[in-house]
């Protein structure tokens, strides 16, 4: 027979074999070896122990000593570990809670029951927090469990700011201490949180001689440099032991002294740490390839352009994108987190909506949050902790339809997408922006029907305001011109409206044209200006997403359109307008973003963590 022919029923066959085993064990029939724990004897059969331990295989295939009596002492084995982990083997079930998972890891790595350990470690890191995660980093460390450390401490580094105010971390001796605080991969924003973390475990041993001489060797691995100099004052007066250790004051006055130098005369800076080096980048996420291809998996092509306009940085965020999707719409929240929403297919070939978050603390991947009905020419928001889609195209009784729907779902709570007050009339390919707690909607298309000669839909100037505390619509002014497919984006409290497909006034059939336009609305008063008109008239990428943001109070336009033209090449040119002189300057010419990418956002990430390639995508 052939041996890689599955036998019928395999599955129930083991399953048989398993439970005579466990009746065999619990009677007691056929043992031929005795396991002692604690004092307390475990009757087994070799062969199940061997067969998840090369540890015990190793054993009684090498004829040990310790096994001739028929009778093996595990001297560092508590036996209450020992009980679970045979249960493991012999009923392939393992209770683990709080109170046993350390005793029964530990005996699953010394054991070399591979499997037992991978469960522990798994319950081990979902139960893991601020408040424990500093005790299993060292308890892992000092069992020798390398990726256990390795994750734990990835864990804390990434959240060193809020383990500093857990009572835990005073806990550790100095050298422990020590270790961590000279790492490069602390998550802090701030040099300051670091010498307040000293400050607290010494002010916890004052009067301690042996902790208060430690300081020196602590206060070594704060990076005196990158803290501001009146901090560093304050804190020297305000503890004893700063002022009292000559070594201590002489580091501090250092530090202070080379604050007064210029760049030029002082030493060099100390390395920032992980969290000094977040900075705001403009993503350019999804699109297709020179060939028309969607850029996908494999190589460059699953990588996404991101440029940083303060170092002029190219880097590159891994894609969401997976099998036939695409990236239709995209929104940061305010605790920045990334979602984009992606039509794909199920297996029936039913298209839907899937939305993904970025998740920042696994090397860059993508999660899948939630699903919601299929539509298009929508728009996506984020306010506070909830998604919002607005209006679009659905199909109705096999009739597309634009509708003016409104449906939120929360980040924090989950479950389905819930409705709200609807927009005031139907619209898609319209534009959405946040600002000040409230979602602004502006321009689209929306049908009409008192022209029958004319173009099914009309072209909207309308904006509307919704207030999701009362869950309500109100109209604003409207804008000079109708237009969609534009770009938007909100700088100094004001929304900048730019570029697309339009006429002025209301739209009554007149001749639509490319904009180059750009409008700018004061939402506290209620009034609309111009804006610094763009260099040529330009179009947005999509009609519902927009291709520009704004950085450190400038706004970025990345990549556009000159015309509607379906052979039209897209423009892979970044323009800043710095609203101190209000002119847009080309700052970026052949970008390596992707040929007609899906959504521009704007997101506070690290460059440590995304890919520097020397060649386009």
């Amino acid at each position: 027979m052939d041996p890689q022919v599955m036998v019928p029923g395999q599955a129930e066959h083991g399953l048989l074999l398993l439970g005579q085993l466990e009746r065999m064990w619990g009677a007691r029939e056929l043992t031929d070896v005795v396991l002692l724990a604690e004092g307390i004897p475990f009757p087994c059969h070799r062969v199940v122990l061997s067969a998840f331990s090369p540890y015990f295989q190793a054993m009684f295939t090498c004829g040990l000593r310790e096994t001739r009596g028929g009778e093996v002492p595990l001297r560092d084995t508590p036996a209450q570990s020992l009980e679970l982990l045979l249960g493991y083997m012999y009923r392939a079930q393992l209770p683990l809670s709080h109170d046993n998972t350390q005793g029964v890891a530990a005996a699953a790595f010394l054991l070399h029951i591979d499997g037992a350990f991978r469960l522990c470690q798994s319950y081990m890191l979902d139960s893991m927090d601020t408040s424990n995660c500093v005790g299993l980093y060292h308890w892992a460390r000092d069992l020798g469990a390398a990726d256990l450390v390795d994750l734990a401490l990835r864990y804390l580094c990434r959240h060193f700011a809020q383990v500093c105010q857990e009572e835990e971390v005073l806990e550790l001796d100095a050298q422990s201490l020590g270790g961590l605080l000279g790492s490069d991969d602390l998550n802090v924003t701030q040099e300051e949180s670091v010498l307040e973390l000293v400050l607290r475990w010494v002010e916890k041993r004052r009067g301690d001689e042996q902790s208060e001489a430690q300081a020196v060797e602590l206060l070594r691995r704060v990076r005196l440099e990158l803290i501001d100099p009146n901090f560093l004052r304050r804190a020297r007066r305000r503890n004893p032991v700063l002022l009292r250790d000559a070594e201590c004051f002489g580091m501090i006055d250092a530090a202070l002294q080379t604050s007064y130098l210029s760049v030029a005369a002082a030493p060099p800076r100390p390395t920032l740490r992980y969290g000094m080096e977040t900075t705001d980048l403009l993503l350019c996420l999804g699109g297709t390839d020179e060939g028309g291809v969607p850029a996908r998996r494999g190589g460059q092509a699953d990588l996404s352009f991101c440029f940083a306009p303060q170092a002029r940085r190219t880097y590159y965020i891994p894609s969401p994108v997976k099998g036939t999707g695409t990236i239709t719409a995209g929104a940061v929240t305010r605790d920045n987190s990334i979602v984009v929403a992606v039509e794909e297919e199920d297996e029936h070939r039913t298209k839907r909506l899937g939305m993904y978050r970025y998740d920042q603390s696994c090397e860059g991947s993508w999660e899948e949050l939630c699903w919601v009905g299929y539509r298009d020419m929508y728009v996506l928001a984020a306010l506070g902790d909830a998604l919002y889609l607005l209006g679009g195209q659905m199909k109705v009784r096999n009739h597309y339809v634009i509708t003016n729907s409104v449906e939120r779902w929360s980040l924090r709570r989950g479950g389905s997408w819930l409705s709200f007050a609807p927009l005031p009339l139907p619209l898609a390919c319209h534009c959405v922006v946040s600002l000040k707690d409230h979602l602004y909607v502006l321009g689209g298309w929306t049908p009409q029907s008192d022209r029958p000669d004319d173009e099914p839909d009309r072209l909207s100037r309308r904006v509307f305001q919704f207030d999701p505390g009362k869950d309500r619509w109100i109209e604003c002014e409207n804008m000079r011109y109708s237009r969609y497919r534009c770009g938007v984006a909100t700088l100094n409290g004001e929304i900048y409206i730019l570029g697309g497909i339009g006429c002025e006034g209301e739209d009554q059939g007149q001749s639509r044209r490319c904009l180059s336009s750009v409008e700018i609305y004061n939402p506290e008063e209620d009034t609309w200006r111009s804006g610094p008109t763009l260099p040529t008239a330009l179009l947005s990428l999509r009609t519902n997403a927009s291709n520009i943001g704004e950085v450190e109070g400038k706004l970025y336009l990345c990549g556009y359109y000159k015309g509607a033209g379906r052979h039209e090449i897209i423009t892979k040119e970044i323009l800043e307008l710095d609203p101190k002189d209000n002119v847009w300057t080309v700052v970026e010419r052949r970008a390596a973003m992707h040929d007609s990418y899906d959504v521009c956002l704007v997101a506070n990430l690290n460059p440590r963590d995304l890919s520097t390639l020397t060649s386009d995508p």
